[in-house]
């Protein structure tokens, strides 16, 4: 069940290539105001979390996840969740080539 997951879950702790931080996951396919683009995943700072409203989240892709040192809670709605974001995803995708 869980090799069908497309997207880690809401609390998993990952780690970044050249990052020596341990960042836990708290959104997904979040837009970057910046860089004008969506990322897969928004995080904060492990294990301190969320402390400070003006604190920038850390966005990041997939590609740039070089660990996962923890897998978040899953339950049919998170799979459900995964699956439109995956389909969502499709069809951005599908937009860029054309």
């Amino acid at each position: 069940m869980l090799l069908k997951k497309n997207y880690l879950p809401v609390g998993s702790v990952v780690g970044l290539h050249n990052d020596s931080r341990r960042l836990l996951i708290i959104g997904r396919q979040m837009f970057s105001e910046t860089n004008h683009v969506i990322r897969d995943y928004a995080a904060v700072d492990y294990p301190n979390g969320f402390t400070d409203p003006k604190e920038q989240l850390v966005l990041f892709n997939k590609q740039d996840i070089e660990v996962v040192y923890h897998y978040g809670y899953v339950d049919q709605k998170e799979l459900q969740l995964d699956e439109l974001l995956t389909e969502a995803e499709a069809g951005k995708n599908e937009n860029k080539e054309q």
